[in-house]
């Protein structure tokens, strides 16, 4: 009888020290994250972006995401700052080239495709020094390759650290646009 105890106890104390990774990853399971930005574009200041995005995890630990990305930043002139401000929305695959043998860190590569609106110096033509804008503001679009490590903190809470090169056609401004970011994502 007391073996018995014994035996079960090691049991419990066997099971309850090993990992468990049973909700990790599933095909079909949704996540949500929020990520704060830094367009990473010479001769800018002044500049962030905040997003959300929601996930689905298909099979092999890949994932299909849907994004909406706002960034702002003010571009120099003389003295005078030009805001700029974009709102993305994006549709994309991310693979894992890379994870640690316990599956808690992973590095992932992907592409988008993207549209937005820009707008340039709130939609006014002239500058305060009477200077005429030649850039437009107007509608963007284009694709985009990500790069990110993303490091399991529990079973649903992941810490993320994100790279991305945006290919933005139709804007008058810069048309390769990278920035770096950081965030969460809860696996529901």
């Amino acid at each position: 009888m007391v073996m018995k105890k014994c035996l079960f106890l090691l049991v419990c104390v066997v099971v309850m020290g090993t990992p468990s990774y049973a909700q990790r990853l599933i095909p079909g399971q949704k996540g949500m994250e929020i990520t704060g930005s830094l367009p990473v574009i010479n001769g800018e200041r002044d500049h962030f972006g905040i997003g959300i995005s929601f996930t689905r995890y298909l099979k092999s630990e890949n994932y299909t995401f849907l994004a909406a990305e706002y960034e702002q930043q003010d571009i120099a002139y003389r003295s005078y700052r030009v805001p700029m401000k974009d709102a993305f929305l994006q549709v994309g695959y991310m693979h894992p080239v890379l994870s640690d043998g316990g599956k808690n860190l992973f590095v992932c590569a992907g592409i988008s495709a993207l549209g937005g609106y820009e707008e340039l110096d709130r939609g006014r033509t002239f500058l305060p020094d009477g200077a005429r804008l030649l850039d437009r503001s107007g509608f963007v679009y284009g694709g985009a390759v990500h790069l990110s490590m993303e490091l399991f903190l529990t079973d649903s809470l992941l810490l993320l650290i994100k790279a991305q090169g945006r290919l933005c056609f139709g804007s008058d401004v810069n048309l390769f646009r990278p920035a770096l970011s950081a965030g969460f994502r809860i696996n529901l």
